[in-house]
């Protein structure tokens, strides 16, 4: 027992030294692969921190679309409530034959077979298979006076195809060769026209007599106005208009919200 106690108190230095040899290789080891670590995790912090800030980047030009998009809807719902405009623009239409036309007239005009016993009031807009015909100027109990578009008294908003900007469009009457035409108002400087592309006006929204996106005409050119801020330019109707024989009327469906 003497001898084997005697042994291990000779053996135990080396085994010490192994064992701190051991822990030494351990430590090295470990630091080796501690900077290793530490590199990758600098490298994983680094593409880390470049995609949170792409994505804060996306957040804030996401906020920044919203807020846009907020106060878009904002302007849009303000100018509805000051215009008194039926955000559901839903009409009921009735189809009634033209008894008449009043071709002396220099914009001419129409009498329809149906009045106030079909819902029929003044103010309606009146439309045919060429676009918007007119609207109501007079209600009897079986018949109507139709205004026609080409009128100077009738006015209208609209817009031109893929531009949701609002324009005025008013009736200037009937050419010499017969050709009803009107005249379009209070267009941006920057709507242009090009050779035989003419740009197609149609209904706005911005109105309760017509639906939007009902066709009018055509403009082939356009011109500065005389205040220079905007442009003008002649509108083309269908030559149909001044054969009409059907129209239809566009009675408005009342919202109760």
């Amino acid at each position: 027992m003497a001898v084997r106690s005697e042994f291990i108190e000779f053996q135990a230095p080396f085994w010490e030294l192994s064992s701190r040899m051991e822990d030494l290789s351990h430590y090295w080891g470990h630091l080796s692969d501690s900077k290793k670590t530490l590199i990758e995790k600098g490298k994983q912090i680094q593409r880390i921190g470049h995609n949170q800030s792409l994505q804060i980047l996306r957040l804030e030009s996401m906020q920044s679309e919203m807020q846009r998009l907020l106060s878009l809807k904002a302007r849009i719902s303000t100018l509805e409530k000051g215009l008194k405009i039926n955000p559901a623009n839903s009409f009921h239409p009735i189809v009634a034959r033209v008894s008449l036309r009043t071709l002396p007239s220099w914009w001419q005009g129409l009498t329809i077979r149906k009045g106030k016993t079909s819902g029929i009031a003044d103010g309606m807009g009146v439309i045919y298979k060429g676009g918007v015909a007119g609207r109501i100027i007079e209600t009897g109990k079986r018949s109507s006076q139709v205004e026609l578009i080409t009128n100077p008294s009738f006015r209208i908003v609209a817009h031109f195809s893929g531009d949701d900007r609002p324009v005025t469009f008013q009736g200037n009457g009937i050419s010499q060769g017969g050709s009803p035409f009107g005249e379009v108002l209070d267009v941006p400087q920057d709507i242009v026209t090009l050779p035989n592309r003419p740009l197609r006006l149609i209904t706005s929204s911005l109105n309760e007599t017509f639906p939007q996106g009902i066709p009018i005409g055509t403009v082939s050119s356009l011109e500065g106005s005389p205040d220079g801020l905007f442009k003008t330019g002649k509108v083309i109707l269908d030559p149909d208009l001044s054969i009409i024989r059907e129209s239809t009327i566009l009675i408005p469906i009342k919202n109760n919200d």
